[in-house]
């Protein structure tokens, strides 16, 4: 009875309590909420740049100035069947270009894509010749010296006359071509310059410059300078400007003496040189309507800076001319009567001076004093061609590998206005086919000033290409198709005749994918030198004209457009030119693209990760929805997860996009369904799977 008593007094002390004194139901205890777990932002910037030590050295070559050299992540150069020499792969662009010093170095910080760690340095200067070296990128450096292989060979003692004796005998040089064993194509040529070496073709009537009217050849000054030119505007292997190769021949404004100055020959050829002179009235229409004279037997110089890799047989004598080597041209009136009467050195105004190029003429004399490449291939019927400065008069033989059926001109023209205000003009030739860099033989003509204008040399320009991608829905959580937002960006340099960048020029063209939302693209400009002007430009879709225009500007900010899906294709222009040309690639300028969208006095907008946004930036987005953005960390745009809001792709073009993110049927997959590599490249914080995006 007490154990039951008991027990009923505790369950009314225990129905008290939860019925309270009063007698009420109580407030439940509530249960404690879980305490959310943070968000860990992935830190990792997605940046596919690395800063690289790059350091190179042609300094074992004379090279007369600055070399322009690219670094590849390919090998550049390909080799072309049945030709004596290399060529540019077209398909292959560089990811960087820049000019050495005037001494042939080059030692700078400069910016590489990430996947860029084996790399190719190439160049076409023509007193280097068509040149490849190779580096790997070892912590943050790359470097390769050149070396001229040709120093130690015979060449460079060579250039004796010979054991010829002086002649004129031009038959040997088998200029009276026969087609088919009865059709002369040309007539034969003319030697009334007078006699040359035997064994060298060296011609006895070069100027003497000791006792000649200095307006008729080049100082040592002007020489150093034309040689720098020569530098500047042919790349081996590379195809010439056609502006160049359709010029019309020399035009004389004015009665003048006429000189002509070998620059160099940039071949293993051993041709044979000449010219002819006509008036617009009397123009030639077929190879037999011109009177040639013979100018140098042998163009052969003996620079070819190829000539022992190509394994070529000894010099021995063979040399025809020197560089800077001059010759006075002269005037025949009745030249089409084959009579030298009348004849002297002023040519009239009005007169048109041609060139023409008999490919290795001197060579198939077939002696011993000739330079010959490796094989039959290299002197056989292919190359049995006449190359004219006239569109028309050119000839390439009948079942040539590298056929000439219209007679097209194979000699380039242009001028150089040095800082002295003089102009010079200059021609060069291709002495087959096969390449297009007209710089078989180059030479210069004197005296200055005296011939109608020719297309100047264009400035040398290169550029580097990369794309941003942006997803508009930040800071919410995305499908990071990384396809809403698309900027091919393009960064063109251009360079003066001292390897100087003087004009910088900016290109950004939009691409989208399908989205509803409609946000605007701007970009932030950097420069370490204040431009001398900024020039705004825009390419509307569907154009190839760039309009001037003013784009809205905040500070060093540019608001390029409040619509980017409304002007898709559009493409924006910053050209920004300096008065004090930029000493190296490592002043140039830098653009942060981003997008945006207006919200009164302050601006939405998405930056790629770790870019501190503009000030008009509303902070208040930053740690909302899918963001984890800590100002006072440094963290910008970032997430937590492998995809990020945006990136930068340095070292491609949107094609890489094209066929994947591009197209209609992909949006909203992401990014790595494409792109496989990419995951492991995001969880490896970019240690492996560099090169996800271009493969």
């Amino acid at each position: 009875m007490k154990k039951l008593l008991s027990i009923a007094v505790l369950g009314l002390i225990l129905s008290g309590c939860v019925k309270g004194i009063d007698g009420m139901e109580p407030e439940p205890t509530p249960t404690p909420e879980p305490t959310p777990t943070p968000k860990v932002p992935n830190t990792f910037d997605f940046s596919t740049v690395q800063k690289v030590k790059l350091n190179v050295d042609y300094s074992a070559f004379q090279t007369y100035g600055p070399v322009f050299f690219g670094v590849y992540t390919q090998n550049p150069f390909v080799t072309v069947e049945d030709a004596p020499d290399d060529q540019w792969n077209e398909n292959v662009t560089p990811i960087f270009e820049d000019y050495t010093g005037a001494n042939g170095k080059y030692s700078a910080t400069i910016e590489l894509p990430i996947y860029a760690q084996h790399l190719y340095i190439a160049t076409g200067n023509f007193f280097t010749g068509m040149l490849l070296m190779e580096a790997d990128v070892q912590n943050g450096t790359a470097s390769v010296v050149a070396e001229n292989i040709n120093v130690a060979s015979t060449r460079a003692i060579t250039r004796a006359l010979g054991p010829g004796e002086s002649t004129d005998d031009i038959a040997k040089l088998k200029m009276g071509l026969k087609t088919d064993g009865k059709t002369r194509i040309y007539q034969e040529w003319k030697n009334w310059l007078g006699t040359w070496n035997s064994a060298s073709g060296r011609p006895d009537y070069l100027i003497d410059k000791t006792t000649a009217d200095s307006k008729l050849y080049f100082s040592e000054e002007e020489m150093q300078d034309l040689y720098s030119v020569v530098g500047k505007a042919f790349t081996s292997g590379s195809a010439m400007n056609k502006e160049y190769c359709s010029s019309p021949d020399l035009l004389l404004e004015q009665d003048s003496e006429v000189s002509f100055t070998v620059l160099g020959s940039g071949t293993c050829w051993n041709s044979t040189l000449g010219y002819y002179y006509y008036t617009d009235d009397n123009k030639p229409t077929k190879p037999m309507d011109i009177n040639v004279i013979m100018v140098f037997p042998n163009t052969q110089d003996g620079n070819w800076p190829r000539a022992t890799e190509k394994k070529l047989e000894s010099y021995q004598g063979n040399i025809g001319v020197n560089r800077g080597d001059a010759v006075q041209l002269m005037y025949y009136p009745n030249i089409a009567n084959n009579d030298k009467t009348g004849a002297t050195k002023v040519f009239p105004r009005g007169t048109r001076i041609g060139f023409i190029l008999r490919t290795q003429g001197w060579g198939n004399q077939g002696n011993d004093y000739c330079i010959r490449c490796e094989g039959p291939k290299y002197w056989n019927n292919k190359y049995n061609t006449w190359c004219a400065t006239t569109d028309g008069l050119s000839y390439s033989a009948d079942g040539g590998k590298f056929p000439n059926p219209n007679g097209e001109s194979r000699g380039a023209k242009f001028g150089y206005k040095a800082s002295n205000g003089e102009t010079y003009t200059i021609v060069s030739f291709e002495d087959a086919n096969d390449d297009q860099d007209f710089d078989d033989l180059i030479f210069a003509l004197k005296p200055v000033n005296v011939f109608a204008e020719l297309p100047e040399i264009e400035d040398r320009k290169s550029s580097t290409n990369g794309v941003y991608a942006f997803e508009d829905l930040w800071p919410n959580a995305g499908d990071y198709d990384l396809n809403d937002a698309l900027v091919n960006a393009k960064h063109e340099k251009e360079f003066n005749e001292s390897g100087k960048i003087i004009k910088e020029t900016f290109y950004l063209t939009t691409y989208q994918n399908y989205v509803e939302l409609t946000s605007g693209l701007a970009l932030t400009l950097e420069t370490k030198t204040t431009p001398q002007s900024i020039v705004m430009k825009k390419i509307a879709k569907g154009s190839t004209v760039a309009e001037e225009t003013s784009f809205t500007k905040d500070g060093n900010v540019y608001y390029l457009t409040a619509d980017f899906k409304g002007e898709l294709g559009t493409t924006y222009i910053l050209e920004l030119s300096y008065k004090n040309p930029l000493g190296s690639s490592a002043d140039i300028a830098l653009i942060k693209p981003f997008i945006y969208r207006s919200e009164g006095e302050k601006n939405w907008e998405v930056h790629i990760p770790m870019e501190a946004p503009t000030a008009k930036m509303n902070t208040s987005y930053f740690g909302t929805g899918d963001d984890c953005s800590d100002p006072s960390k440094g963290l910008y745009f970032v997430r937590e997860g492998n995809y990020p809001f945006a990136f930068y792709l340095h070292g491609v073009n949107i094609s890489v996009f094209e066929n994947t993110i591009l197209k209609r049927e992909n949006e909203s997959k992401r990014i790595d369904e494409f792109f496989p590599g990419f995951i492991d490249w995001s969880t490896s914080s970019g240690a492996t799977n560099q090169d996800w995006y271009i493969k």
